[in-house]
């Protein structure tokens, strides 16, 4: 009598076991997780070291494709999903794009290589505490080691008494030795000990951190990427999000609290005083009511009526060239009425290009930038900010930088009871900015609020 076979049973879970050359062992399965593009079963092996993680990622795994939220983890790492993430974005100013790229350099010299699935709340914290501690990037220690100034470094530490610089001359013939002596003099990592005479330095670079603002924003571009990944369903949480961000600290000095983002009345009417005989002061009346540096670089003669400012472009500093562009947002394009005094300034100004042109031998065209040289060249943003710090200078004003200008204009309008939204609608801006951004209180605020309460 023949004996039947006996019927092969189903294992409940299909994990086999492996054993490598080496000894070690292995647990792994196939799962159909879904199809691929080309329409193919997509069936991938998953490994573990254990039997019982085998079993409970198994559970897991089945659990979620019968659920239909099962997520297949990202083979990205953090340089490669940042290089996608910046990629895919429809940014419309160049400016945006540079900022979003700067704000991730930090995260991709810190964990660049790691794999973004694998990433968790720890390696954000681990981020946060180098970048306080250690992220600031000393420019001056970025040298290319093969060039004349890092071998020029090199053979004056060969001398630790110092070498002269006619030797220095004889060991590098035919190459100017001069610049470079003296831009890492500089950079101290030579130091000149006496005539003609070079001596090196204490070269290694001090680590130092970066402020918490800083942090703020490389953790807040971070987490805007990782959760672009969690919304195409490929990331199952974004753990970024769970790092707290470090707050400033509190100044314990008088002077630092006294610091402040903006001028009183009778700063700006100094200020305003003292920027009268520049040829730009019409320019510079436009900051004053709070125009931003680069509405006020990117407005055009043919923008201009006694009727309004037509905010409509914006010129902004891109690396070492400008970019002209729509505005920074939807509220930003706006039609202001200008002031009577705004308005008649900037009609002495435009009669002065006029007259220039006219000595220039070119023609006049309303399109012309107001901002300006009397060639008829853009004026430059870095130029603008630093031709405002040395009007401040000169009239004595404590130091603000050149936006606190439109901070100033936002708390006086503010101070004399104009509604937040018609302040907000002046600026350009949400008017949740004007209150918790661009408002700054002042002294004599405080005085009066006090003054006024029990009357």
């Amino acid at each position: 009598m023949t004996e039947t076979p006996a019927k092969k049973t189903r294992r409940a879970e299909p994990i086999d076991k492996r054993t490598a050359k080496n000894g070690e062992t292995s647990y792994h399965f196939m799962v159909d997780v879904g199809t691929k593009p080309d329409g193919s079963r997509d069936r991938p092996r998953f490994t573990y070291r254990t039997m019982t993680e085998a079993r409970r990622e198994y559970r897991r795994i089945t659990s979620e494709v019968a659920a239909g939220t099962y997520i297949r983890p990202l083979d990205l790492t953090v340089d490669e999903a940042c290089d996608e993430w910046i990629e895919g974005r429809r940014l419309r100013r160049q400016v945006t794009r540079n900022n979003y790229i700067n704000h991730l350099l930090p995260a991709r010299r810190f964990m660049g290589g790691r794999k973004l699935a694998q990433l968790t709340k720890a390696d954000g914290d681990a981020l946060v505490t180098w970048m306080l501690t250690q992220g600031r990037v000393d420019q001056r220690r970025k040298v290319d080691p093969d060039s004349l100034s890092s071998r020029v470094a090199a053979f004056v530490a060969l001398h630790t008494e110092g070498v002269a610089a006619q030797a220095i001359q004889a060991e590098f013939p035919g190459q100017d030795i001069h610049n470079p002596l003296s831009a890492l003099v500089r950079a101290g990592r030579v130091a000149r000990t006496g005539r003609a005479v070079y001596a090196a330095t204490e070269t290694a670079a001090v680590e130092r951190g970066v402020k918490p603002v800083t942090v703020r924003s490389t953790l807040t571009a971070l987490s805007m990427m990782v959760q672009s990944y969690v919304d195409q369903g490929r990331l199952p949480r974004n753990v970024i999000a769970l790092v707290e961000r470090p707050a400033d600290e509190i100044p314990e000095d008088d002077d630092a609290v006294d610091a402040a983002k903006s001028w009183t009345v009778a700063e700006i009417e100094q200020f305003r005083t003292a920027a009268e005989a520049h040829r730009l002061y019409a320019c510079w009346l436009m900051s004053t009511y709070g125009m931003r540096r680069s509405e006020v670089l990117g407005m055009r003669w043919s923008r201009f009526s006694d009727a309004a400012l037509k905010v409509r472009r914006g010129r902004v500093a891109v690396g070492t060239e400008t970019e002209e562009n729509l505005p920074k947002s939807r509220r930003s394009r706006r039609d202001l009425p200008p002031p009577a005094e705004l308005a008649a300034a900037l009609r002495a100004l435009k009669k002065v290009q006029r007259t220039e042109c006219l000595a220039l031998g070119v023609a006049w065209s309303d399109d012309r930038l107001i901002a300006a040289h009397a060639d008829g060249t853009p004026i430059r943003p870095e130029w603008y900010t630093d031709e405002f710090q040395r009007i401040a200078k000169a009239a004595g004003l404590r130091r603000i930088q050149l936006k606190g200008l439109r901070n100033t204009s936002v708390s006086l309008m503010l101070a004399l009871g104009i509604p937040v939204h018609i302040v907000a609608a002046w600026h350009g801006h949400d008017p949740a900015m004007s209150l918790s951004v661009y408002s700054d209180t002042h002294a004599d605020d405080l005085k009066a609020a006090g003054a006024a309460l029990y009357q």
